[in-house]
């Protein structure tokens, strides 16, 4: 294969490079961007499948899910990006229309993608919404075949985070009722941003993007560049946070809610137990937090990294000589972790049981561990970067 000729840039601040064999799907002319399905479905999945942030008001909103940290100065946004995976692409619904992608992240939430050559208009608020409650009359059964084969995606990609209670049929159809709703276009009319910021209120997932494409001279290079218009805002996130939990998210925040009892006030924080499977906290420092993950059967404690914002911490750490360090100041067994955004330090615990049910012992384990790590930790994250408080 060639050497890439697309270059999508879904920030300023980052540049995903696609292969050369998008670089066809694209005819620029005087009466806008035309795309040529169904290949442009493969192009606009990446919109979502790789690392895409929206800031507003201080959260940071991921694929499928919003992560949040917090530290003395306020909200701070921290998380991974969910890795996603198409589940149908054109999906046929009860109706007669033709949903144009079906998405699944690694949190087991769905996002219904619309996907406009031109505008999108008040109609195409309405169309999605359809799709969305028709959608909801449906259950796992009758997308079986295409979400075990998005499910194998996933587990290839994720590996030891995978999280099977975020898979049951029960969390499944639970998501199929209230997916993330996605609306891209060449250009987004104000009415349509209207109607999507009310449903944000009113605790609906929806987001807008426009996208622009620009072409090189030589014709070799081809950019794509989406903007969101729709950006959650923290009212919005306060109305979704309300909203009734599946049981395994239940489960999720009772367990939180124990971990920061027993924490307490033992390191700086501000956090609430969340719905999700994991919990993190700021060091301070950009880019670096600490977190309690919960996956299967297995408590984690980890330091986590991200690489554009901390290269040279990165480079650092991959010397695996922290590794040693860890074991003779905190003890346990550490191993690193990498993702193409972030690198991860970590040691686990098995509870012998599903994490969400762990005894005592295990939980009393994670609150020391990671009290320990923070403590040592921060000092030296503050002595390597030559930072003393978040930028």
């Amino acid at each position: 294969m060639e050497l890439s000729s697309v270059l999508f840039l879904p920030f300023p601040s980052s540049l995903l490079t696609l292969p050369s064999h998008y670089n066809t799907i694209f005819e620029h002319n005087s009466l806008g961007l035309e795309i040529s399905p169904p290949s442009c479905y493969n192009l606009l999945h990446k919109l979502f499948a790789f690392e895409r942030e929206v800031w507003s008001n201080g959260f940071r909103c991921y694929q499928a899910g919003w992560r949040f940290g917090s530290c003395a100065r306020g909200s701070l946004p921290i998380g991974e990006p969910l890795p996603t995976v198409v589940v149908a692409s054109r999906l046929r619904l009860a109706s007669g229309d033709e949903l144009d992608l079906l998405l699944l992240d690694s949190d087991g939430r769905f996002t219904l993608c619309e996907l406009k050559r031109e505008k999108v208009t008040r109609h195409v608020i309405g169309q999605i919404l359809d799709y969305a409650a028709q959608l909801a009359e449906m259950s796992v059964d009758d997308i079986r075949e295409q979400i075990e084969k998005a499910k194998c995606k996933l587990k290839k990609q994720v590996g030891d985070e995978w999280d099977e209670e975020s898979f049951s049929d029960e969390a499944l159809n639970e998501s199929l009722k209230s997916p993330r709703l996605i609306l891209v276009g060449w250009r987004i009319e104000e009415d349509a941003i209207r109607i999507a910021r009310w449903l944000q209120r009113q605790g609906v997932v929806i987001e807008c993007y426009e996208f622009d494409y620009f072409k090189s001279k030589s014709g070799e290079t081809e950019i794509f560049v989406p903007r969101n218009l729709t950006p959650l805002e923290a009212e919005a996130v306060e109305t979704m946070e309300t909203k009734p939990l599946a049981p395994h998210q239940v489960r999720r925040r009772e367990f939180w809610t124990d971990m920061l009892r027993r924490l307490g006030n033992r390191i700086p924080h501000r956090r609430n137990p969340t719905r999700e499977n994991f919990l993190g906290f700021s060091t301070g420092i950009r880019g670096v937090w600490v977190e309690w993950n919960g996956g299967r059967s297995e408590l984690r404690v980890r330091l986590v990294i991200r690489k554009e914002e901390q290269p040279e911490l990165v480079k650092k750490l991959q010397g695996r000589e922290i590794l040693d360090t860890l074991k003779q100041e905190i003890g346990e067994e550490w191993s690193i972790y990498e993702t193409p955004i972030s690198l991860f330090v970590q040691t686990q615990k098995d509870a012998g049981t599903s994490v969400w049910e762990a005894p005592d012992d295990v939980r009393e384990w994670g609150v020391e561990t990671l009290v320990k790590l923070y403590n040592f930790i921060v000092p030296k994250l503050r002595e390597w970067t030559g930072q003393s408080e978040e930028d």
